[in-house]
Parts: structure tokens; C-alpha cells; sequence
């Protein structure tokens, strides 16, 4: 298994080197028409490189959704904290629910009938 993974430490810098000697090599780099204006820039990113903006798009939507799953709390305490309301927690390594100061568990809850 150590092996494997240097292999792999091995094999990712070996990479890194062809990528990196490849695009010094590029010829295209030395040519230098004048520097870029926002128009041209606008036509490149929208005509040139219009599907790696969308995948790109589609690829940060999909971080931001996946980060705000990971972000939400759904404990019984905290989902009955926003409710105000006094619940006993299970023991299976909970913390203790959650308990408003000055509510009373006679006095009416929001959305309770008074008679």
C-alpha cells in the first residue's frame, strides 16, 4: 500500500513536468498582437469558450448546493429550538435539547387553540 502511493506522489509529479514543459514549449505564446480590449474578451468567453463557461457554471452551482447540504442542521434539538418548543434529546450521543428561558410548558405555543 506505501508503495502505491508513492507510485502514484511519482507518477502526479512526472505528470505535472509533461504538462508544465508542454506549455512552455507552446509556440503560440510568443505571439503578442497588443493587449486585449473587454470586447474582445466578451467574444472570446462567450463565442470561443462558451461550453467551459457553462461547465464551469454548472460546476460551482453544484459546489455552492453540495456546501449549503453539508451546512444545514437537522438535530431534533436545533428543529425544535426554531419551534420553541422543550423536547427530551435520545441519549445516542446527543447534546441536551434545547430550552427557552421564560417559556412555560403550560403557556400556549403559537398555532395552539385558546379556548
Amino acid at each position: 500500500m506505501r508503495a502505491l502511493g508513492i507510485f502514484s506522489r511519482f507518477g502526479v509529479f512526472v505528470l505535472v513536468l509533461v504538462i508544465l514543459t508542454e506549455t512552455m514549449e507552446f509556440s503560440g505564446w510568443t505571439e503578442s498582437p497588443g493587449a486585449p480590449t473587454s470586447s474582445s474578451f466578451a467574444i472570446a468567453m462567450l463565442d470561443d469558450w462558451s461550453m467551459m463557461t457553462l461547465v464551469l457554471g454548472l460546476l460551482l452551482s453544484m459546489a455552492m448546493i453540495g456546501a449549503s447540504y453539508l451546512v444545514r442542521d437537522e438535530r431534533l434539538a436545533n428543529l425544535t429550538w426554531d419551534l420553541g418548543q422543550d423536547v427530551e434529546t435520545p441519549v445516542v450521543g446527543m447534546p441536551p435539547a434545547a430550552t427557552r428561558e421564560g417559556l412555560n410548558r403550560n403557556s400556549p405555543m403559537i398555532g395552539d387553540d385558546e379556548e
